[in-house]
């Protein structure tokens, strides 16, 4: 028993002496493989994609005029530090036509070759215009694109209907932009137009023979026999093979057909989800963030342009419900500056507000030189009727016309014949509109309560003055009496100060114009504020 206990033993021994080895390699070449970094052969990217550094520029929010100046500015930033190549990240609801245009002629001519959509999460409208203008679409898992149908909205009355040559007239230039997107992209052009117009049909089929696939519309159908119900119900998503064009695939009869889905009908436009824009061939791959964005260039540096904090000053002061708001303000204040003259704060809030109205769309170029020339000489005029010539009329009117047609003018460009231009003009008629006939609503409350404050009467200088080396009083002073005689200190129009018994006092005319140095009489207090008369000289004389 000992031997054999001693010879199992040594077996043992020797067995383990001769695993040790193998094992103890094996693990070493299982620890080294662990710690090396995973060295994989580099994915193969295009030359006219490859990049070392990539400019990534965001677009959310609205496209309009500040959009399109911000896009310029940062492009001529991107092509200072010689970046060559741009991605547009884009996250908007859509905007503007005209913004859109100019914007996609920015891309094609001033952008790099290589400049790169990506949808991340959403484009719609004018953001799938501005997507198609670039070289390549990526877009980002569960993202979304389409519906650019041209609208017109106005403020406070929402979206408004096209007459059909309207329609046409509005569509027109978008659909030569997609015209031109689909041939340098090598799209069919008939599933860019489904973005923009509801009358179309389409569908993807594909050939039986080798699997190749194109689109076709109704016509297409009903000369290949196919009957566009045969649609199936659920999609056959294929090789993933890119649909080939017209020009690249000719519709035989002689080959064998089917759909495979059905792309967009008479009753919607189309809208593409980034699993049908990866199918359909609009875009090329998915890109989940920025690490993935890089990968796609193989590029070493990836440098964010994003949009500036003036920039977002300027959309906050040019936006339709701000303009009303400061319209507002502007009338408000120059009312009750030109009926009490001297207040200054007055003054100079409607200063400021005529500033903010008029200077922020010069800074996009939107408002010209002549559009605040007309607002300057408008106030002016209305300050001709006010102090020198009362009472004629037509020169507060013709500058109040002024004022009018310079603030609508500077919500606009230098084309009224567009139809893009004309939406922007009726919208420039309903802000302006909207914001005189508030303004007048305030000053009407003013008239009717704030004149009664204490803060307002110590602004008009309702207290007393002893003499003119005196500084004012700050308490109230002992109204003079009705049938109290007096003199207009200054000119009653029909608002201003009248001196009696060496005092001064908050005077209104009850009547016409009252000059100054005319005898007055105390017909009424309103308040701190006398109302009086002129006295006439008949009377003054008997």
């Amino acid at each position: 028993m000992t031997f054999r206990r001693s010879a199992r033993i040594a077996l043992l021994f020797s067995t383990l002496a001769t695993c040790v080895p193998f094992l103890a390699s094996w693990l070493l070449s299982a620890t080294a493989f662990a710690r090396e970094p995973q060295s994989t052969e580099p994915v193969a990217v295009p030359a006219g994609r490859q990049a070392e550094r990539v400019a990534v520029l965001p677009i959310t929010g609205p496209i309009d005029d500040v959009t399109l100046w911000s896009i310029e500015r940062r492009l001529k930033a991107v092509g200072e530090q010689g970046f060559p190549a741009v991605v547009l990240e884009l996250d908007t609801p859509g905007g503007e036509v005209g913004a859109t245009i100019d914007i996609c002629l920015r891309i094609k001519s001033e952008a790099p070759a290589n400049t790169v959509a990506w949808i991340h999460p959403k484009a719609y409208s004018a953001g799938t215009l501005i997507a198609l203008a670039c070289r390549e679409i990526v877009v980002a898992p569960g993202s979304v694109f389409g519906d650019a149908a041209p609208i017109v909205a106005i403020p406070g009355l929402g979206l408004q209907p096209l007459p059909q040559a309207e329609r046409a007239k509005m569509e027109s230039p978008l659909l030569d932009e997609l015209d031109a997107a689909a041939e340098r992209r090598g799209d069919d052009p008939r599933l860019l137009h489904a973005f923009v117009v509801t009358e179309r049909e389409l569908w993807l089929l594909e050939r039986a023979a080798d699997g190749a696939r194109r689109f076709a519309d109704r016509a297409d159908l009903e000369r290949l026999g196919i009957d566009p119900n045969s649609a199936p119900a659920k999609v056959d998503r294929g090789s993933g093979r890119r649909p080939m064009s017209p020009a690249e695939l000719t519709l035989d009869a002689n080959d064998t057909w089917r759909i495979v889905e059905t792309i967009d009908d008479v009753s919607r436009l189309l809208v593409a989800q980034s699993d049908e824009a990866l199918r359909w061939g609009l875009a090329t791959t998915t890109v989940q963030d920025d690490q993935e964005l890089q990968a796609f260039f193989a590029a070493r540096e990836l440098v964010r342009f994003p949009e500036s904090w003036t920039e977002s000053v300027v959309r906050f002061l040019v936006s339709w419900p701000l303009r009303i708001l400061l319209i507002a303000i502007f009338v408000v204040a120059l009312v009750i500056e030109t009926l009490h003259p001297g207040i200054g704060v007055a003054g100079a809030i409607a200063g400021v507000a005529l500033l903010l109205l008029v200077g922020a769309p010069s800074l996009l170029g939107l408002a010209e030189w002549w559009e605040i020339l007309l607002v300057f000489l408008g106030i002016a005029l209305i300050g001709v009727e006010v102090f020198v010539t009362p009472g004629i009329g037509f020169i507060g009117l013709f500058g109040a016309i002024c004022v009018l047609f310079g603030l609508i003018a500077s919500f606009t460009g230098s084309d009224p014949t567009s139809a893009n231009e004309r939406s922007m003009l009726l919208t420039a008629s309903t802000t302006t509109v909207a914001g005189l006939v508030i303004g007048g609503l305030l000053t009407w409350f003013a008239s009717r309560w704030f004149r009664e404050t204490t803060i307002f009467r110590r602004a008009v200088l309702s207290a007393s003055i002893a003499s003119g080396d005196h500084m004012p009083l700050r308490g109230e002073p002992v109204l003079p009496t009705i049938g109290t005689h007096g003199h207009a200190d200054t000119d009653l129009r029909p608002s201003g100060r009248i001196r009696v018994a060496g005092e001064l006092f908050d005077a209104q005319s009850t009547g016409d114009y009252i000059a100054r140095g005319a005898t007055v009489v105390v017909v009424a207090r309103s308040g701190s504020t006398l109302l009086v008369e002129c006295v006439r000289k008949d009377l003054q004389t008997s």
